[in-house]
């Protein structure tokens, strides 16, 4: 029987250990706690010298209590009136209530001592009333006992999210917790916070003129708000808003004393050394140049004052330094020099931090962020003391950059991420709409905690809305990494989905934010303008053509298509949606695909009336019409949404998010003036005109194994109605209509009557007439049969010149030793991508290129030999560490594989152009000797590369952004 509950015991708290554990109960049992039973909730204990943290999370949970429940529970503190049903709560280290039930034998606090933010829930027989019970929430600290407080809110219906995204509260006549012994997991990521960041269109204004008016700045009025928030999401970590807009975090007296009664640990980014502002509180005129080789003293005594004014506080420092702001170093010093620099910085700050906290340097909690041209210094040498914890970074763009070889995962200090999913810079900002894929986070941060990245974890957030749900996945990700694996990063987003709307219609919203994640991963809606925020003008963008292309593969009609489905589905569900979860429903799922919807068309619109208007077509004004649509439509949501809650978040939303956002303002676009005579004019698909270049019209090849339809848009240039006929050649070309009257454009569908086809290659024409206006436009049809379909039914097979592969749909795949093939749902522009699962196996070198090591193989069919080129699409990541390449190879049938080198230099125009596209691709040359069937290799090389899609160039591919999509015969 012992034996029994000893196994019991520890079955009870494993299982309930992760972290979302099953508190509450609809049903009460003998050993549950009846929190509230719907007219009387059970009354609150806790010792009034406990940390400012536990009182001021009793105050939030009495609110959520009420909130739920309609009655608030009372608190007591003397012992007199225990003899009840109590809520006994209070830190570990500091409790005398947990204190004395430690004393008691009364609770279990096994694994607890000394722990880190660790939190236990457990139901016991009242102390001091054995007939009434006690519900015991406790933390090996203060924050672990705010956590458990918090999730059992949680759990009780209150949302983190309540209060900025508008999550409605779910009441409940009864709370019944359930009984036992519940313990969480410390967090995985000892610091986990979010930055806020480029707060001069969105926080500041919101919170200057709308929240915090009195101030008329991001104020300890906000930072209580973001600090109760971060608690609710059990992180413990704040970079502040530090742009110059914004009066600095430490100018405010009251918001370092909120932030520590609310138990968050501050910091500064990555250019504010030791919490220092530089951006707003250097004063050039006063102070001198920020020149670390010309104003040392100046620097170090302002340094030494700020950790003098804030050492009675949790902080964890920065050490460094950089230029003003975000830029890179004062003055034009050889490498060699900038590394003496630095290193004379972190000594100096080192020396103040020691002087002031009274600690050896060792002992306090400090992170050095080699950022931008930073990580250049610390390649080339230089040293960082091993207990600062060494802060690696993504390339803004969602990609780390580098991370911990095998001697810096020794280091005593750790190491960690700084991550953006949102960001204002160089090439393109993107701080509108948040559209970072939750599949790519996932694959950065855990590929980041298997090299041992797990001391601290920062993400940039922008101005918290509207990065909702992606920063509650960070930091859910920081505290347990296993909350998800690759086949189930999207149950996540399920599960939020459905705690905020219900089961129904959760599961709704995340269906619709799924295909919002897929469509944006192809390309942000702020860079759908196409040019660079930080050009040759610098603060201006130019608006260009997008690659999307209108003629070829359909795919700018496609993009429209599917955002014009995505936004009618999303207008759909806003009807069904109660009317207490429309706010919230507003805010994390209509406006994000509005928005998009909007832009998408806006832009690519233009773009076609840009074109219309060279071809003199008669539809080039109405679109004029359209993007002004749209435009205002964008607006018009965005004003929605400010009035959302009676105004709660005027000035918050905006799409203008910087001075150089022209894709937000109304794109360039033609009006043009038409002739009063019909004029025939005629768009042939996968047929572009070009000026100067011999090009008769001719439609793509039609294929008999592919049965396609192909389009001609017959249009008008004139006001006069077009009339029109149509003829073909031959009996076996099939045309939607033989003639029409035309006021604009009309479309002629083309096919093939296959069985009047006796031949393999035929050719013929259609003919287009219009009084006296006539266009030819060729067909040519190729009949064939391919003996090996009919063994193997998912063959990629030539079309037009070109295979196109996903490279997830291998035929045959190959795992060895450590190295795992796996399926990515989410990453690619083919809504999944292929990957190996261990990001520690083992680099291969050139002799593991063979049919005996790791690869995937696909079977294709082409009716052409020779040389041809294949275009290889992959994720734009980059080497693990300084001791790993990044390659993979490639080759075809028995041919020596070609490696494959991944990446671009920072800052390169190719860099530029990948990140906007998460897209690299890579271009080889191959060799087949003859027509048929053959198989393509892809290698594994290297850990962390991901390939998404290959496609073959047998000299038909037309020029598309995407490629065409896939030749696979189902």
């Amino acid at each position: 029987m012992r034996l029994f509950s000893l196994f019991t015991f520890f079955y009870i708290t494993f299982s309930l250990s992760s972290y979302s554990q099953n508190l509450i109960k609809h049903k009460a049992e003998k050993n549950d706690f009846i929190l509230n039973n719907g007219r009387h909730t059970a009354r609150i204990l806790f010792d009034k010298e406990d940390d400012n943290l536990i009182h001021l999370s009793i105050q939030h949970f009495i609110e959520d209590v009420n909130a739920v429940c309609n009655d608030k529970p009372k608190v007591i503190h003397s012992r007199n009136l225990r003899k009840d049903n109590l809520i006994i709560i209070g830190s570990l280290n500091k409790s005398k209530e947990i204190a004395k039930l430690i004393e008691l034998k009364a609770i279990d606090t096994t694994g607890m001592t000394g722990a880190w933010e660790k939190y236990s829930i457990q139901t016991i027989k009242n102390p001091w009333a054995k007939h009434k019970k006690a519900l015991v929430i406790f933390g090996s600290d203060r924050r672990g006992t705010a956590y458990g407080l918090f999730e059992l809110s949680k759990q009780m219906g209150v949302s983190p999210w309540y209060w900025w995204s508008d999550v409605p509260i779910k009441k409940k006549h009864k709370v019944i917790v359930k009984g036992g012994i519940h313990k969480s997991k410390s967090p995985d990521v000892k610091y986990r916070g979010i930055f806020i960041n480029d707060e001069d269109w969105g926080l500041k204004p919101w919170s200057s003129k709308t929240f915090e008016p009195e101030l008329g700045d991001i104020g300890p009025k906000t930072y209580a708000k973001v600090c109760e928030l971060l608690l609710r999401l059990k992180a413990n970590y704040l970079w502040p808003a530090m742009h110059e807009c914004s009066g600095a975090f430490n100018k405010y007296e009251q918001n370092k004393i909120v932030a520590d009664n609310y138990g968050i640990v501050m910091g500064s980014s990555h250019c504010e050394p030791l919490l220092f502002n530089n951006a707003t509180e250097w004063d050039k005129k006063t102070m001198g140049e920020w020149n670390y080789a010309t104003n040392r003293e100046g620097i170090c005594n302002i340094l030494d004052k700020r950790v003098s004014e804030n050492a009675p506080y949790e902080n964890l420092y920065t050490i460094g330094i950089r230029g003003i702001h975000d830029h890179k170093m004062e003055g034009d010093f050889p490498i060699e020099k900038k590394i003496e620099l630095v290193e004379k910085a972190i000594k100096d700050q080192r020396d103040i931090l020691e002087k002031h906290l009274e600690k050896s340097p060792e002992q306090i909690p400090q992170i050095f962020v080699p950022y931008a041209e930073v990580l250049h210094l610390y390649n080339n040498g230089l040293k960082v003391p091993e207990d600062i914890t060494l802060m690696w970074v993504d390339d803004n763009y969602g990609y780390i950059r580098r991370l911990s070889d095998p001697i810096e995962q020794n280091r005593s200090g750790g190491s960690g991420v700084y991550y953006h999913i949102a960001y204002l810079g160089n090439p393109h900002e993107y701080t509108w709409l948040n559209t970072t894929n939750p599949a790519l986070i996932y694959k950065e941060m855990k590929k980041a905690y298997d090299y041992k990245a797990d001391r601290v974890w920062m993400v940039n957030v922008g101005d918290i809305k509207p990065s909702e749900y992606n920063t509650n996945f960070f930091l859910d990700l920081a505290w347990n990494v296993n909350t998800v694996n690759h086949e189930t990063v999207y149950n996540h987003m399920d599960n939020w989905f459905k705690e905020a709307f219900g089961n129904e219609f959760g599961k709704a919203c995340s269906d619709l934010m799924y295909d919002f994640y897929q469509n944006n991963f192809v390309r942000k809606p702020e860079f759908m303008g196409w040019g660079e925020e930080y050009s040759s003008t610098r603060w201006k963008e130019r608006i260009e053509d997008t690659n999307f292309s209108f003629t070829n593969y359909k795919e700018a009609e496609l993009r429209l298509k599917k955002f014009r489905i995505l936004s009618e589905k999303v207008s759909e569900l806003k009807k069904q949606i109660p009317e207490q979860l429309q706010p919230a429903f507003y805010e994390l799922v209509y406006y994000p695909i509005k928005g998009a919807h909007y832009m998408n068309h806006k832009l690519l619109l233009a773009q076609k009336n840009r074109w219309y208007a060279k071809l003199g077509h008669a539809g080039t004004n109405d679109l004029v019409k359209s993007i002004k649509a749209y435009h205002d439509s964008t607006r018009i949501i965005t004003h929605e949404y400010e009035a959302l809650r009676g105004g709660k978040w005027k000035e918050m939303m905006s799409e203008v998010q910087s001075t150089g956002a022209t894709f937000a303002f109304m794109p360039p676009y033609e009006e043009i003036t038409l002739s009063q005579k019909a004029g025939l004019g005629i768009i042939v698909e996968e047929n572009d005109i070009i000026n100067g270049v011999n090009t008769p019209y001719s439609l793509p090849v039609f294929t008999s194994y592919y049965n396609e339809t192909y389009t001609i848009d017959i249009f008008n240039t004139g006001t006069e109605t077009l009339r029109w006929s149509a003829s073909t050649s031959a009996d076996w070309i099939t045309i939607s209509e033989t003639s029409g009257e035309t006021q604009k454009e009309q479309r002629l569908l083309v096919s093939i009557n296959w069985p009047k086809l006796l031949t393999q290659n035929n050719s013929g024409t259609i003919t287009i007439n219009a009084g006296n206006d006539e266009k030819t436009v060729f067909v040519k049809a190729f009949k064939t049969q391919i003996p090996e379909i009919e063994e193997s039914k998912s063959l990629f097979v030539e079309k037009n010149g070109y295979i196109s592969i996903p490279l997830e749909k291998f035929h045959r795949k190959l795992d060895k030793d450590d190295v795992n093939w796996i399926i990515k749902n989410g990453l690619g522009i083919t809504g999944a991508s292929l990957a190996t699962e261990n990001n520690h196996s083992k680099s291969a070198g050139h002799w593991a290129k063979s049919d005996k090591f790791a690869h995937v193989e696909y079977d294709f069919y082409t009716f052409n030999s020779g040389r041809f080129d294949i275009s290889t699409y992959v994720l734009p990541t980059y080497p693990i560490n300084g001791f790993e390449l990044h390659r993979f190879a490639i080759s075809v049938d028995e041919e020596s594989p070609k490696t494959i080198y991944v990446g671009a230099a920072i800052d390169s125009d190719r860099w530029r152009q990948n990140v906007r596209r998460n897209s690299s691709i890579h271009t080889s040359s191959h060799y087949i000797s003859k027509p048929g069937k053959h198989t393509l290799k892809i290698y594994y090389l290297d850990p962390g590369v991901v390939v998404d899609k290959a496609v073959m160039d047998f000299g038909g591919l037309k020029q598309s952004y995407l490629g065409p999509e896939t030749t696979q015969i189902k």
